[in-house]
């Protein structure tokens, strides 16, 4: 499955989901084969991307933190923890802590040398929670940190995002220009409101506590809610790891893809992110994710069918004439003479 923009789709695609409306009305059925008449529909009703099926997925090899059936185990039971704690009062929130040894436990039997094909996702709080526990414990892991500080990690990575489960406004696909100052101000207090929240759960170190109350928080102090310059490595690290997996699911800000992600990130380090955590981030994520459509200076049009240990370098396969899996293969970090020049949208 791949998310695309509306405006790159050309017709004859495959919907690998159903296309909905915030009202929740189905326009149109997973596994329609898209007309142009149906693309026209969509912009008309600012529906600006959709997910549809990846042609060459027999040919590819994609790496990830975990199985997608394990990732599933993992947001199903962060998300009966937090709904209970928000719909049945505030008892149980510490059945977080062996949610957190156990994905812990999992990622630490992750190969630290495989480059991780990160997914563009549509914005879903609890996938998004998992989604930035897995990557802030792998730059943990990578940072050399103590047992204790990567089980300070996943603990504050968890519940960093319990506050937007309190406020009223929009945060999926969230753009600050459209909203007014009293929106505004009602997203930004979502950090407070989570560290208010766990105040008496004393079995949550300081730490993490800390973490939570300064996710949104920027090394140049122009974040929020207290425009603080956290130093602590734990606050760093989930900052950075935060606004990345934002960027790439539309969560809290407007979705972007995973190369645009990257080099916000790359940009902005020693200015708003810790440079050592986005450097961490760096040389972990495939800057070309499989599955990606790429224009190859020797003029042929390639995909991405698996990643090599460097993550600007993967191995990319032809595609024929009618856009079928050629016989040509080019693993980029052995033929060096051979480079991306573009991404095919």
């Amino acid at each position: 499955m791949r998310i695309r923009q509306v405006r790159s789709l050309k017709g004859g695609e495959v919907l690998a989901e159903s296309v909905v409306t915030e009202e929740k009305e189905v326009l149109i059925t997973k596994g329609t084969v898209l007309k142009p008449e149906y693309l026209d529909l969509l912009s008309f009703l600012g529906i600006d991307t959709v997910s549809i099926e990846d042609p060459y997925v027999q040919f590819e090899n994609p790496h990830q933190f975990m199985k997608k059936e394990i990732f599933s185990e993992y947001v199903n039971r962060v998300k009966k923890i937090l709904e209970n704690h928000i719909y049945n009062g505030k008892d149980g929130l510490r059945e977080i802590e062996p949610l957190a040894q156990d994905i812990i436990r999992d990622m630490m039997n992750v190969d630290e040398r495989i480059v991780i094909d990160f997914e563009e996702r549509d914005g879903n709080l609890y996938e998004h929670t998992i989604m930035v526990t897995f990557l802030s414990i792998a730059v943990a892991k990578k940072l050399k940190l103590s047992e204790e500080e990567i089980r300070t990690v996943a603990l504050g990575c968890l519940l960093h995002d319990l506050g937007l489960r309190y406020i009223t406004v929009p945060y999926i696909n969230y753009d600050p220009k459209k909203n007014t100052m009293t929106e505004a101000f009602e997203f930004k207090k979502h950090s407070i409101l989570a560290y208010s929240a766990l105040e008496h759960e004393y079995w949550l170190n300081d730490s993490a506590k800390k973490m939570i109350l300064s996710h949104h928080e920027r090394k140049d102090g122009s974040g929020f809610p207290l425009h603080q310059k956290t130093k602590e490595i734990e606050c760093n690290i989930l900052q950075v790891c935060d606004a990345f997996d934002c960027l790439v699911s539309g969560m809290e800000c407007k979705r972007t893809n995973v190369q645009a992600a990257l080099e916000y990130i790359i940009e902005a380090a020693d200015v708003l992110y810790e440079k050592k955590v986005v450097k961490a981030i760096e040389k972990m994520i495939a800057r070309y994710p499989v599955g990606t459509k790429v224009k190859l200076n020797t003029g042929d049009t390639g995909v991405v069918i698996t990643q090599t240990e460097d993550t600007i370098h993967p191995v990319v396969a032809v595609l024929n004439e009618d856009e079928t899996i050629g016989e040509n293969y080019f693993n980029l970090k052995k033929n060096k003479n051979i480079s991306i020049l573009a991404i095919i949208e």
